[in-house]
């Protein structure tokens, strides 16, 4: 590792080793040497960066005297024979100014892309102060500044329902649809509501734009089919060629199982309506009022009731017929219930289209 270059890795290995054995010269040298190496070089770069007097530097300064500190803990850590053979540096006061001057250069460039004005510059502008806030956490008003740069570079979002069907919908048609959870879709650079918040000025309109609504007559289907299965029937004598009872090694009659076929004829009714609703949902640009995406949209809620009757062996029925053959002829839902169940669908697949088109609304 020495010989590679790789000296804080030769650092750790040895020092690993002479924390068992203090006393093992072999690897006190290839400490002191890997040691002396690697805080030559970084202190070689750190006098070119101030030299060079570049203000993004300090970042890199202040990473390089922690590194330089870090390194020296470690031989800290170890025997006193073996610290012993050390000169140690106290990096405090360079950390701490590296450090601030580090976190007022990324602040003041957040300022100057905050000033922009634009959504671009203030995300880049949040990537400073929370640099800043990284390299030096609490730096004068960082938080706050992260919080005004979070606002400015969001985009918001709002999405509408807008029925061109020319049909009438009940009111609760919008409000169920409206219940869709698209905040858990938000991030840090997108917030979509759906309902509107007149202090924000919105980027984009979401609009689900609905252009048919059609239920199917109600109607009844009616089968009969026939359903066999074998079955076991008690136990019956094993009978050889002969047709005379076998027996097994100790004399004792054998017997099987007994299966019999068992038949039952089922006329099975089913009861079917349907609610489909179709459009598209359509993403708007308001800042250029353009239409930026357009996806088709369309559900189809469906009422399917089976029930029926059955003559025969009730063995024949699997569990599944069995429920069935339980069940009775009910109302038909109204047009308003297949209503709410095809709002329920058109939630689930509005957000999955939203989430498809989140770098749209992020952009």
């Amino acid at each position: 590792m020495l010989q590679r270059g790789q000296y804080d890795r030769a650092i750790d290995k040895a020092s690993e080793k002479l924390m068992k054995k203090p006393d093992n010269g072999k690897e006190l040298a290839v400490l002191k040497e890997a040691y002396e190496l690697a805080n030559t070089f970084d202190q070689e770069r750190i006098d070119f960066l101030e030299l060079e007097g570049l203000e993004e530097s300090w970042v890199e300064i202040y990473l390089l005297y922690e590194e330089m500190n870090i390194r020296q803990n470690k031989v800290r850590r170890l025997p006193s024979q073996v610290r012993s053979q050390f000169t140690f540096v106290n990096y405090d006061q360079k950390i701490v100014d590296s450090k601030a001057a580090a976190a007022d250069v990324s602040y003041r460039r957040g300022e100057e892309f905050l000033a922009a004005g634009d959504k671009l510059s203030a995300r880049q502008a949040y990537n400073e102060f929370e640099q800043a806030d990284l390299i030096y956490p609490g730096y004068r008003d960082v938080v706050q500044k992260m919080a005004e740069a979070e606002i400015a570079g969001r985009n918001n979002a709002l999405f509408l329902i807008e029925n061109n069907s020319g049909m009438v919908v009940p009111e609760f048609f919008d409000s169920e649809i409206k219940k869709v959870t698209l905040k858990e879709l938000n991030t840090l650079w997108l917030n979509i509501d759906t309902y509107e918040n007149e202090s924000i000025d919105y980027d984009h309109f979401v609009i689900l734009n609905i252009t048919d609504i059609s239920f199917s007559p109600e109607t009844i289907e009616r089968r009969t089919f026939t359903e066999s299965r074998e079955i076991q029937d008690g136990m019956r004598y094993q009978l050889d060629d002969n047709g005379n009872v076998m027996k097994d090694s100790t004399g004792t009659d054998i017997r099987v199982p007994n299966m019999i076929t068992v038949s039952a004829e089922i006329t099975e009714t089913v009861q079917l309506k349907s609610a489909v609703v179709g459009g598209s949902l359509n993403v708007y640009d308001l800042r250029t009022d353009q239409l930026v995406k357009t996806d088709n949209i369309g559900v189809e809620a469906v009422f399917r009731h089976r029930f029926g009757e059955y003559s025969g062996d009730r063995r024949a029925l699997s569990e599944e017929l069995q429920a069935v053959m339980r069940g009775r002829e009910v109302p038909f839902p109204a047009n308003e219930e297949m209503m709410m169940d095809a709002a329920e669908l058109l939630k689930d697949r509005s957000k999955a289209i939203v989430a498809r088109n989140r770098r749209v609304l992020e952009s």
